[in-house]
């Protein structure tokens, strides 16, 4: 098969995915129990992996991070400049604003609060807690940090500020999408929680963190330089009755992506016949690559590739422009061609299964083998960048 997309082809990626999709183309309500299917062993809901639940504060925590004299405009990030060079893993290169309107943003937070408060939300940046995280409810998983539920509106509205000077406008959307999902399962779609690592704005290195039901999102700084892996996103329903899809392209382009793969291309792409229960990885802190099953991209053909590059850049796409796009081309560096796709359970819509996409550099695990295939966790990692490996180092 040819490893060449067509010029039409690769604008149509180019389109699809924004800020890489056209060099990569040129480059070589419910609360039932599950439902029963023969694909797959029905898991409990949501149950946490075993990790310590820390439902008291650690003993390395800070006693509170320092107030603003005055608050800052919490302010989005300015517009990131196009990075050029080589780049830390999912890091934004030196300099970029990015780091700045998310000190300002956290500053202003901060300020706003109260000393109780303040002293809830902040922890030592080399505290534990920093790598402690997880994707299920709050009540299966205990939480540290202060929960948008015990903010008044003037602090909610600056804590989502601050999401939303972290992220992309696409990241933001999609975060606020997968929280408003809570309100179909019956849980408080304000159940998040943030949490501060250090002093945000200062010469130490400091980060934060917004986290609750499906939705886990980790910010390391030093200096001028960003890291923002790992992230999690998951969606349950994947769609509701009112058409609400969290995560359409992430489910729908791998579906297509092994669909068209010819009958001996397939059969080696499926790496296993009955689904996986859950990502592999589950909350670990620190992965290694995953035994590398499936086919590569190299086999692939121009379409094909293109699915494949299209959902790594729907997740990179979540990501500040900053951060993103020296992502994708570091993956690109390390070469698409040797990405593995693999691929278990159904190929039918709303049947369980699962996939992953592992390079090199990263590793992407989608599950949704729950509820009937309408239940999904996704978990991006970085193998050598995640809670800020590389710039710390």
């Amino acid at each position: 098969m040819t490893n060449q997309l067509s010029r039409r082809q690769a604008l149509r990626l180019a389109l699809l995915t924004g800020f890489g999709g056209l060099a990569a183309a040129c480059s070589p309500g419910a609360t039932s129990a599950p439902v029963a299917d023969p694909d797959v062993a029905p898991p409990a809901a949501d149950q946490p992996a075993a990790a310590p639940a820390a439902t008291s504060a650690p003993s390395a925590r800070a006693t509170s991070a320092p107030a603003a004299t005055s608050a800052p405009a919490a302010t989005a990030a300015p517009a990131p400049t196009a990075a050029s060079g080589s780049a830390a893993p999912t890091a934004a290169p030196h300099p970029d604003p990015l780091a700045a309107g998310m000190a300002s943003a956290a500053t202003a937070l901060l300020a706003a609060l109260g000393d109780e408060a303040r002293a809830k939300a902040s922890y030592a940046f080399a505290d534990a807690e920093r790598q402690r995280w997880h994707w299920t409810t709050p009540a299966g998983f205990p939480r540290n940090g202060l929960p948008l539920t015990e903010m008044d509106d003037g602090q909610r509205a600056l804590a989502m500020a601050l999401l939303r000077a972290s992220v992309s406008e696409a990241g933001y959307k999609k975060a606020t999408d997968i929280m408003a999902l809570q309100t179909e399962l019956g849980n408080d779609p304000q159940l998040y929680f943030v949490t501060l690592f250090g002093a945000p704005g200062g010469a130490a290195p400091w980060g934060w963190r917004f986290e609750g039901h499906h939705l886990s999102r980790h910010f390391t700084v030093a200096g001028d330089r960003v890291v923002a892996t790992p992230f999690f996103n998951g969606a349950w329903p994947n769609e509701t009755d009112a058409g609400l899809k969290a995560m359409p392209r992430e489910e729908d382009a791998a579906r297509e992506l092994i669909s068209s793969l010819d009958d001996a291309t397939r059969a080696a792409a499926i790496f296993q016949g009955r689904t996986l229960t859950s990502h592999v990885t589950q909350n670990q802190p620190y992965v290694q690559p995953l035994e590398p099953v499936g086919v590569a991209l190299g086999q692939l053909g121009g379409q094909q590739r293109a699915l494949a590059v299209e959902i790594i850049q729907t997740y990179l796409a979540s990501l500040p422009d900053s951060i993103a796009k020296p992502s994708f081309e570091r993956i690109d560096a390390a070469g698409i061609d040797g990405i593995r796709f693999g691929w278990a359970g159904n190929l039918e819509p709303r049947r369980p299964h699962y996939y992953r996409l592992q390079g090199p550099t990263f590793l992407l695990e989608f599950d949704n083998s729950r509820n009937g295939g309408t239940h999904i966790h996704s978990v991006w990692r970085d193998f050598d960048g995640d809670f800020g490996q590389q710039i710390l180092g």
